[in-house]
């Protein structure tokens, strides 16, 4: 079977992309809609890759203008349900079920399009504050350039492809469920390979610079 990579034709949008995560090809949306960043049809498939039943109950980080589940931006101008930095919510821990992101994708867009630098939360800052609110098996979607690395605590569930067609960035759907308890505690408390060796050789003398 021929395998092909990149468009085929001129509006084809995009479909020649499944190789890049050797899944089928990437989501091609529309336009935005009026409910928020997310693109026509992105929140079916969003909601299918985190198990929401409910969508009400969503917690949407970095929410800009969605007006469905429960928002949270630093901007007021949004409205959110909650005003505040996505990586510093005012929530107990294990609060949600379903965390879903849509941040700026760097300093220089947070910048130009919210005038938000100075807040700019990067990846990995969103992942380990949704770690803490979700609850055992929850999961976090965060729709950015880069696929973060994860807290210990989570599992990689999948990654997938959105592009809006020819000429845009392709985006990263990347989809963690938080672990039950125990299973990560004890990989965390479990000594390594390395750890054991050094245990052996006893104390080590610390090693002093001259000035």
């Amino acid at each position: 079977m021929k395998r092909v990579f990149g468009p085929r034709v001129r509006n084809d949008m995009g479909a020649g992309h499944p190789l890049l995560f050797g899944m089928s090809p990437a989501l091609t949306f529309d336009d935005w809609p009026d409910g928020g960043g997310y693109a026509h049809g992105f929140l079916k498939r969003a909601y299918e890759t985190l198990g929401v039943t409910n969508p009400s109950s969503v917690l949407h980080l970095c929410s800009g203008s969605m007006r469905v589940g429960i928002t949270v931006d630093i901007r007021h101008e949004t409205r959110p349900c909650v005003v505040a930095d996505c990586r510093r919510t005012p929530f107990r821990d294990e609060s949600f079920d379903q965390i879903m992101a849509d941040p700026p994708y760097s300093e220089a867009y947070a910048d130009n399009l919210y005038g938000t630098k100075d807040d700019y939360p990067r990846p990995g800052q969103i992942i380990r504050e949704a770690c803490r609110l979700l609850r055992p098996s929850g999961r976090v979607g965060l729709l950015h350039f880069i696929v973060p690395l994860n807290p210990r605590e989570l599992r990689l569930v999948g990654v997938w492809g959105v592009t809006f067609g020819a000429g845009y960035r392709i985006r990263a759907w990347s989809v963690f469920e938080k672990r039950a308890e125990q299973s990560w505690i004890a990989g965390y408390e479990r000594p390594s390979r390395w750890a054991k060796q050094r245990a052996a050789r006893g104390p080590e003398r610390e090693r002093v610079r001259s000035p």
